[in-house]
């Protein structure tokens, strides 16, 4: 079990980046009606555990926790976690988090980034904090569109620059966000702010500028962020991050105009119930392999084929849950997208078996299997394989409107319920040698650059 000021899995000096992290940790958050308040679970990550993933992917370490509240059981679930962090106890965290907020800066003995354990962030927010090089910045949301205003900390702007901040601001510019970058002066100024004794991390934001320093401001308009304070908070945070993991960058057209409308709604259960980005995997795709069982009854029962073909569209929905699940629980991982790769590869041979033997496994149905068979494998593999050996993605296609597998397994599945599995096995074949071809010319024009 880790002790307080020891790293819990000892960072060297020389491996130390520029800014150091500091995780706001202390409080009790008794309007969120959990136990300790860094250890409520928000789309399937403790809020603790995220914010010190999200400040990682940021960029920003080694990561100091400062804790008060509840300290053994935060001590606990690092050590059980294997939380590369470092705890550091504040006595006197009921003066308040700005008493926190100098026990961290002190820890830290550096540039530090300042944040709250119950501050729900994008890692792209805190790296844009991070560019400012103001001795003092301070994120502000000028356009807040996912937080709680009326209870958020408010800002006067003038020229780039913080002028107030206070709780009730009127006229105000913006919200504090929660997040900020500070040298180690802002350190004594919380220091003389707590010795006449104010002790809120506001009122150092509100020294530092009675005594005439800038204090810098860094926009995030807009950007999503949640200050988890209340279940309701905690529930509106998780819908937030799931919807937005479910904008798949590389979506096709079914995904992103049908299957996310649902599958998003799906990854919160898978969520909530405490499934890992890869056991969804595992539970796609044996929906894919029992999809096409059914599917390759079609030969003796039409009610088989049809009931097939809505089961390889429901397999297609929950394909897509295991990367929502992973993007909303910042748990993505190169090992991960192989196996869901790998397992997509068997499930489409399945499928399209399954599609052959719904049409009587004749001779006219393996010919038309063979090629289909080799099509749908070389859609990936063309992608695959030009990464692999020029080490940069893969152009944009020939034709914008593509037939990745999204696609694949809705014409599977439009073939079962109209129960016309050989023309289903064709279409698919057809389709994509096409999106091979679509491929394919723009990876050699590329490749002879």
């Amino acid at each position: 079990m880790a002790r307080f000021r020891e790293k819990v899995h000892g960072v060297t000096e020389r491996a130390l980046p520029e800014t150091v992290g500091v995780i706001l940790a202390a409080g009790s958050g008794t309007r969120l009606n959990h136990g300790p308040k860094p250890l409520k679970r928000v789309a399937g990550r403790a809020l603790l555990e995220r914010a010190v993933e999200t400040l990682r992917l940021a960029g920003v370490g080694p990561i100091v926790v400062v804790v008060g509240h509840a300290k053994e059981e935060i001590e606990r679930y690092v050590a059980a976690t294997g939380l590369e962090v470092e705890l550091v106890l504040n006595g006197d965290f009921q003066l308040g988090n700005g008493s926190s907020a100098l026990v961290g800066g002190r820890a830290a003995g550096r540039r530090f980034l300042v944040t709250m354990a119950d501050h729900v962030f994008e890692p792209d927010a805190v790296r844009k904090v991070l560019t400012s090089p103001a001795a003092f910045a301070l994120a502000v949301d000028t356009r807040p569109g996912f937080c709680d205003v009326e209870e958020a900390t408010k800002v006067r702007l003038e020229d780039g620059r913080v002028v107030a901040v206070a709780r009730q601001l009127d006229p105000c510019d913006g919200v504090d966000a929660g997040l900020a970058v500070c040298d180690p002066e802002v350190v004594f100024a919380a220091e003389r702010a707590l010795a006449e004794g104010e002790g809120s991390w506001n009122a150092v934001k509100q020294r530092w500028l009675a005594e005439g320093r800038e204090l810098a401001a860094v926009d995030l308009a807009g950007s999503p962020w949640v200050d988890v304070d209340t279940p309701a908070e905690a529930a509106r945070a998780e819908r937030l991050l799931v919807r937005r993991a479910a904008r798949g960058r590389s979506d096709g057209l079914v995904s992103r105009r049908l299957n996310r409308y649902v599958s998003w709604r799906l990854s919160l259960l898978f969520l909530r119930a405490g499934f890992t980005p890869n056991a969804v995997t595992g539970i796609g795709f044996g929906l894919t392999l029992f999809a096409a069982g059914v599917l390759a009854l079609g030969a003796e029962s039409p009610a088989a084929l049809v009931a097939g073909g809505l089961l390889v569209q429901l397999a297609s929905i929950v394909d897509g849950c295991d990367g929502e699940v992973a993007r909303a629980s910042l748990r993505a991982s190169l090992r991960g997208a192989f196996l869901d790769t790998v397992l997509d590869r068997v499930g489409d041979a399945a499928l399209l078996v399954a599609l052959a033997l719904a049409a009587g496994g004749g001779t006219s149905a393996w010919i038309v299997l063979a090629p289909a068979l080799v099509a749908t494998a070389l859609v990936p593999y063309v992608k695959a394989s030009f990464e692999a050996t020029f080490g940069r993605p893969l152009p944009p296609p020939a034709v914008r409107v593509r037939f990745g597998r999204d696609a694949r397994l809705l014409v599977i599945a439009l073939a079962g319920v109209a129960m016309q599995p050989l023309a289903g096995l064709a279409v698919v074949g057809a389709l994509s040698l096409l999106e091979v071809a679509n491929r394919l010319a723009p990876a050699w024009r590329a490749s002879a650059g």
